[in-house]
C-alpha cells in the first residue's frame, strides 16, 4: 500500500549570486544595497515547506583587505587614506593603538566605499599603529599597519 501526504508538501530552493563590477564604486546606499541585496556578495537560500519561509543570506567570502594605507598629520589630527580593494564590503572599520599596547580599539565604521578618515581625537606626542578593515556577512579583510607620531 501506498502512503500518500495528507497535504502537498512543496520544496523550493532559490539561490541568487549577487555581485558589482569592478568598476562599482558608488556613493548611493540604495544603489549599492539593491546591487547587492542588503550588502555583500550574497547566496541567498529560500527553503518553503508548506506555509514556512526561511531566508538565509551569508557572504560568499570575505572582502579584499584595503591597500596603501597611508596617513598624515593634518590640523591636529592624523588623516588617514586607503585603496578600496574591494567592490563587496559592506562597510570599514578604523581601528588604532597607542605604541605598545596590545590590543587595537575601534575608531570608527564608516560605509562601504570609503576611503578617507581624519581622526582627531589623538594625543600630541603619542605613536599610534592604525589599521582598516573591509568588513561584510563572510569575514573581514585587513589591511597592513601604519604607525604614525603625533607631534
Amino acid at each position: 500500500m501506498r502512503h500518500r501526504p495528507s497535504s502537498p508538501i512543496a520544496l523550493i530552493f532559490t539561490v541568487l549570486l549577487a555581485a558589482c563590477g569592478a568598476d562599482h564604486k558608488s556613493t548611493d546606499a540604495a544603489t549599492h544595497a539593491g546591487t547587492h541585496g542588503g550588502g555583500g556578495t550574497a547566496e541567498t537560500t529560500t527553503a518553503t515547506s508548506g506555509e514556512t519561509t526561511t531566508p538565509t543570506t551569508t557572504a560568499a567570502e570575505p572582502p579584499a583587505a584595503p591597500t596603501e594605507l597611508a596617513g598624515s598629520i593634518v590640523d591636529g589630527g592624523v588623516h588617514l587614506t586607503w585603496k578600496d580593494a574591494s567592490d563587496d564590503e559592506d562597510n570599514f572599520v578604523v581601528e588604532n593603538k597607542a605604541e605598545g599596547d596590545a590590543e587595537f580599539s575601534v575608531v570608527i565604521e564608516l560605509p562601504f566605499d570609503s576611503v578617507t578618515y581624519h581622526d582627531t581625537a589623538v594625543a600630541a606626542g603619542t605613536s599610534y599603529v592604525y589599521r582598516v578593515k573591509a568588513v561584510n556577512a563572510a569575514g573581514e579583510g585587513v589591511s597592513a599597519e601604519l604607525s604614525i607620531q603625533v607631534p
